[in-house]
C-alpha cells in the first residue's frame, strides 16, 4: 500500500513540475514574441509571422498532449515532455544565458533575465523528475490495485 501511495505522489510531482515547465516556457515565448523578435526586426509582417505561429502552435500543442498523456500514465508522454523540456527550457535558457543574450541580459531588464533563469531552472527540475520517472521500476502509471 505504501508503495502505491509513494508512486502516486511521484506521479503527481512529475505532472506538476512538467506543467510548471510548460507554463514558464510558454511565458518565455510570449517575451520572445513581444520583445525579442521585434528587436531583431522582420517579424511584424504576415509572411514572417505565419510560419513562426505554426511552429510555436505545433510545439506547444504537442507539449500539451504530452502532459495529458503523462497524467494518464503513458510513458510516451513523459518522453515527449522530456525532449521538449530539454530543448525549449534548458537548451534555450542556457543558450540565451551564454550566447544569445549573456547574463546580465538587458532585454526587458530585469524581467527577461529573471524569466530566462526561471525557464532554465524549472526545465532542469522537470527534466530530473521526468528522467527519474522513466528509470523507475514501475515508471509512470496508475498505482497498483
Amino acid at each position: 500500500m505504501l508503495r502505491g501511495a509513494e508512486q502516486q505522489r511521484r506521479d503527481t510531482v512529475l505532472v506538476w513540475l512538467s506543467l510548471v515547465a510548460f507554463a514558464v516556457g510558454l511565458g518565455r515565448s510570449l517575451i520572445d514574441w513581444g520583445v525579442v523578435y521585434p528587436e531583431m526586426g522582420g517579424v511584424t509582417d504576415a509572411v514572417s509571422v505565419f510560419p513562426r505561429l505554426v511552429v510555436y502552435s505545433a510545439v506547444f500543442g504537442v507539449w500539451a498532449w504530452a502532459l495529458v498523456a503523462m497524467a494518464l500514465g503513458r510513458r510516451r508522454g513523459v518522453w515527449v515532455a522530456l525532449v521538449l523540456t530539454l530543448l525549449a527550457n534548458v537548451g534555450l535558457g542556457l543558450s540565451t544565458t551564454f550566447a544569445l543574450c549573456p547574463t546580465p541580459c538587458q532585454t526587458l531588464w530585469p524581467i527577461g533575465e529573471i524569466w530566462n533563469w526561471a525557464t532554465t531552472l524549472t526545465g532542469v527540475a522537470a527534466a530530473v523528475v521526468q528522467v527519474r520517472a522513466l528509470r523507475g521500476p514501475t515508471a509512470v502509471g496508475p498505482a497498483p490495485a
